[in-house]
C-alpha cells in the first residue's frame, strides 16, 4: 500500500479488530423486553447503536416487512425509471405527511446525495461545505467538483464568515450552495437552521442542502426531524433524510420544497435509472413506521426520550466529565485525543459490559479522537449511571499518566 493516508487508515482500523472493540459480530438484535445485546455470549448495554427510539424492534414495522414481501415479493429487479412496486407510491405518499412536502425515495442516504447534488447544483454554481459534514456528503459533492463547479470548505458552524462567503461569491456565480449536517453524527451539536433561514431570506443566490440523518424521529412534528423542529422547511433547502436510524426502517430521501424537483429528481436521477430499488420489505417497514410517526405513539417515544437526554447531561455536567458539545440531542462524544488511547477507553467499556463507539481516524481527524455515545431507549437511568461511572474512572486511570493531559486534548476540540 503505497498510499500513506490509506495506510495510516488501514493501521489505525486494523488495531481495532485486533482489540475486538472493532467489526464485531453480534448473534442477535435485542428485543423488547429485553434491551441487551449478545456479543460471544455474554450481554451488553449498548450506546453504540442509532435506533433511537427502538422502533427496529417495533412489531408492527416488523409485520409490514413480511406482510409486503408475501405480497409483492422480495424485490422487483428493475430500475425505478422503467417500472416501480406499487408501494413505492404510497410510501412516497405517507412520508409526505410526515415532513410537509413531497418525497422521492432512494436506497439509501448516500444514493440520495448523489443522486440530487450533481442534478442540482450546476457547474456555474459554488459549493461551500461545512468542515464536519458527513463524508457521504462530501462524496457526492466530488462529482460537482469534477464537472468544474467552485467548491470550499468552511470553519464549522461559522455563519458570519458564511455570510461573507455568499457576498464574495453572488459576485460570480447564480446559486452558492452551503452543504452541512442537521445533527453532526460525531460530536451531536446542530447546524444553525433559524440563521441559515435568515440567510436564504436575505440572499437570492443562497440555497441549503442540510443531511439531517441523525435528527429524524426523536425531533420535530411526527418525527421529521431536528431540522424542522425549528419552522418549516424553506423554499431554497434541499432535506435528506435517513430511514435507517431512528426511523426504524431503512432506505433514505430527498424531501423537495416543490413537486417540481421531485420531477427534475424522478426523472433524471442517476441512482434511479441505474440503481435497483428499495426491497418489498423495506417499503412494507417504511409505511408502517409512518403510521407510528404520524399517531401520538412518535410523541411518547420523543418523550421518554428526552427524559435519558436530560438525565445524561445533568449528570455528565454533575460529574465534570468533558464533552466535544453539550447541546442536547442524542449523540454525544467524549474527547480523547490519541487513536490508541480511544482503543483503550473502549476496552474499559467493554470490559464492563458496554458497547460505545470509536471515534477515529480517519472517520475523525488523528487526534480528535473520542468515544461517541449515543442515547437510546434501549437504556434506563442505571445504564447511564454505569457507563458515566467507567468513563469517569478511565478519565481518572490516565490522568495519571505522563503521555496523557485533558487539557491539551480539549485543545484539538477547540471550534
Amino acid at each position: 500500500m503505497e498510499n500513506k493516508f490509506l495506510e495510516q487508515a488501514f493501521s489505525v482500523i486494523d488495531a481495532s479488530k485486533k482489540a475486538n472493540v472493532g467489526h464485531v459480530a453480534t448473534r442477535k438484535i435485542m428485543t423488547p423486553g429485553e434491551r441487551r445485546l449478545e456479543i460471544k455470549g455474554e450481554k451488553f448495554v449498548t450506546f453504540s447503536l442509532s435506533d433511537y427510539l427502538m422502533l427496529m424492534q417495533d412489531e408492527r414495522i416488523k409485520q409490514g416487512a413480511i406482510e409486503s414481501i408475501k405480497n409483492n415479493g422480495f424485490n422487483l429487479s428493475i430500475s425505478r425509471e422503467y417500472m416501480r412496486l406499487h408501494i413505492v407510491d404510497e410510501a412516497e405518499e405517507i412520508l409526505s405527511k410526515v415532513f410537509g412536502n413531497p418525497v422521492v425515495l432512494y436506497p439509501k442516504t448516500t444514493l440520495a446525495h448523489v443522486g440530487a447534488l450533481p442534478l442540482l447544483i450546476d457547474r456555474k454554481d459554488a459549493i461551500i461545505i461545512d468542515h464536519h459534514a458527513h463524508s457521504t456528503i462530501a462524496m457526492a459533492s466530488d462529482i460537482c467538483k469534477a464537472h468544474g463547479t467552485h467548491f470550499e470548505v468552511i470553519r464549522h458552524n461559522n455563519v458570519e464568515l458564511l455570510e461573507k462567503r455568499i457576498i464574495e461569491l453572488r459576485k460570480t456565480h447564480p446559486k452558492i450552495w452551503y452543504l452541512a449536517d442537521g445533527v453532526y453524527s460525531m460530536h451531536g451539536d446542530v447546524a444553525p437552521v433559524k440563521e441559515l433561514n435568515l440567510l436564504m431570506d436575505k440572499y437570492e443566490e443562497f440555497y441549503t442542502y442540510i443531511d439531517d440523518a441523525h435528527g429524524i424521529s426523536w425531533a420535530g412534528p411526527n418525527g421529521s426531524g431536528y431540522v424542522l423542529s425549528q419552522g418549516k422547511q424553506h423554499s431554497k433547502m434541499i432535506l435528506a433524510v435517513s430511514f435507517g436510524k431512528g426511523y426504524g426502517a431503512g432506505g433514505g430521501a430527498i424531501i423537495c420544497p416543490n413537486e417540481e424537483i421531485k420531477t427534475q429528481l424522478l426523472y433524471l436521477s442517476g441512482p434511479l435509472m441505474f440503481t435497483g430499488p428499495l426491497e418489498s420489505s423495506t417499503l412494507g417497514g417504511l409505511i408502517a413506521a409512518s403510521e407510528i410517526h404520524l399517531s401520538k405513539d412518535i410523541i411518547d417515544l420523543q418523550n421518554q426520550l428526552k427524559e435519558l437526554i436530560d438525565y445524561f447531561y445533568d449528570t455528565v455536567q454533575e460529574m465534570g466529565l468533558p464533552l466535544a458539545d453539550y447541546t442536547r440531542t442524542p449523540t454525544a462524544y467524549f474527547p480523547v485525543g490519541r487513536p490508541d488511547t480511544t482503543l483503550e477507553f473502549v476496552k474499559a467499556a467493554f470490559n464492563n459490559n458496554l458497547t460505545v463507539t470509536a471515534g477515529i481516524f480517519p472517520a475523525v481527524p488523528f487526534y480528535n479522537s473520542g468515544i461517541r455515545i449515543q442515547i437510546t431507549l434501549y437504556q434506563n437511568k442505571a445504564d447511564i449511571d454505569h457507563l458515566l461511572n467507567v468513563m469517569k474512572s478511565t478519565y481518572e486511570y490516565y490522568e495519571t499518566k505522563d503521555d496523557f493531559s485533558l487539557e491539551e486534548v480539549l485543545k484539538k476540540f477547540k471550534k
